[in-house]
């Protein structure tokens, strides 16, 4: 949205048209992927394409398939990432690794999304709310975002669209607003008391032209999605057709009434012909184009499918190589994800000390690059090979397979497992003497 100036009636004018006659409209793309990333009216959008006498007789095909490739494809923090700040600032940050599981997932999913962060006194830590459904307001010649709006939640109370709230934020100015366009003061004089837009875009990939909002995977995949449920809805009445066959009668007028029975011989007048008739396309054609469908569209996202019927089993190093583009794909989005922890910390450091909590510059991530599961054996013999270069210490261990423990709880463990093994491993030195005595 593009405002000619910000002085508060302009700004207010512009908020009332945005509702007013696109809001609703605009968002309608972007709340199909949502739907089917959530798994909401598949059922509803499958129908669209069949007679509904036909869907009494065999169930509607509703397979979420969207959750399943956007989660498998966007794991830039399926491991967390190794953050080195201030410790005053590594103590608030609260949920954020699970807040990023969802910011990178919907990324992807929607192309741009917002992050509101904001201080949360009572558990003196730092939050987010991630905002899908927003509208980026600009001034002219300048291609970055001067505010914001987006409505708040009504939870799909129809009757409150009238009184509709939305909020508006700029580095000066921010308040809610009703549909009506009557402002809703937050403070007294409506100020920004950070003087920045706690806000902060997740992009999937850099501005390309003039579009601020991107494209991103979810309209694609949700296509596959319909296709996928409409093919799977079709071989659900296939099957039943396929089983049980449609009757057929020839050479009979409407002034004939005959009486189907199956305990009973049906006796047909002269002429009369009864068959069950089955269709002739092969059901196992459409199954090939539902894994089809999917697959063409995995690949799209650097995935491999592996389906349920699949029974061969690949070791840990052929996954690895299957899984080349992924992992490139990855790393890529490392890339992109490190300026957004940088644009989040600054906004961090700035809301917290708004709130009289100051900490330092330092600030770096490193992220973990994503890797096939090695087997048991694959690990023990990792471990071993570490410990006897060098390269980790027992304590090591504990912390990669109990990342919650703290230094005193790991130190305790070790204690005990070495108390346990004393006593075996003093046995196993004496029957070694004994061996000894009665060799030598």
């Amino acid at each position: 949205m593009l405002i000619p100036d910000l002085s508060l009636q302009t700004i207010v004018q512009s908020l009332k048209d945005y509702i007013d006659t696109s809001h609703y409209n605009e968002s309608q793309d972007r709340l199909k992927m949502m739907n089917y990333y959530e798994g909401i009216n598949l059922e509803q959008e499958v129908m669209r394409f069949f007679d509904l006498n036909a869907l009494q007789f065999a169930p509607t095909h509703a397979i979420n398939i969207t959750k399943k490739l956007i989660d498998a494809r966007h794991i830039a923090y399926k491991s967390a990432p190794k953050r080195i700040a201030d410790g005053r600032y590594l103590e608030r940050l609260g949920d954020l690794n699970q807040d990023m599981i969802e910011v990178d997932r919907l990324t992807g999913l929607l192309g741009t999304i917002a992050v509101l962060r904001y201080y949360d006194e009572d558990k003196d830590r730092l939050d987010s709310n991630i905002i899908t459904d927003f509208e980026p307001i600009f001034e002219q010649n300048n291609p970055n975002p001067i505010g914001i709006v987006y409505p708040l939640f009504s939870h799909g109370d129809v009757r409150v669209q009238e009184e509709q709230q939305f909020v508006y934020w700029s580095n000066e100015s921010h308040f809610k607003i009703k549909k009506s366009g009557e402002i809703i003061h937050v403070n007294d004089e409506d100020i920004n008391p950070f003087g920045v837009v706690p806000i902060i875009y997740s992009h999937l990939y850099p501005m390309i032209g003039n579009e601020f909002m991107r494209t991103g995977n979810g309209k694609m995949v949700a296509n596959a999605n319909l296709m996928y449920n409409v093919f799977g809805t079709q071989l659900s009445l296939g099957n039943m057709y396929q089983s049980l066959g449609q009757s057929v009668l020839t050479g009979v007028d409407e002034s004939t009434r005959l009486k189907m029975d199956v305990s009973k011989m049906l006796v047909l007048p002269e002429g009369a012909n009864y068959s069950i008739v089955s269709p002739s396309g092969s059901l196992a054609e459409i199954r090939q184009n539902m894994k089809f469908i999917i697959e063409t569209t995995a690949d799209a996202l650097h995935l491999k499918m592996k389906w349920g019927s699949d029974s061969s089993s690949t070791s840990g190093e052929h996954q690895r190589i299957m899984e080349v583009d992924l992992t490139e794909a990855v790393m890529s989005d490392f890339e992109r994800f490190r300026k957004f922890e940088k644009q989040r910390f600054k906004l961090d450091k700035t809301i917290l000390e708004t709130n009289n909590i100051n900490i330092n510059d330092e600030y770096s991530v490193d992220f973990s690059e994503p890797h096939i599961p090695a087997s048991p054996q694959q690990e023990r013999e990792e471990w071993l090979w570490k410990w006897q270069n060098g390269l980790a210490t027992k304590k090591d261990y504990f912390r990669h397979y109990n990342p919650d423990f703290t230094e005193e709880q790991i130190t305790e463990v070790m204690e005990e497992v070495e108390q346990d093994a004393q006593p075996q491993q003093a046995e196993q030195a004496q029957t070694l003497v004994e061996r000894l005595v009665q060799n030598g």
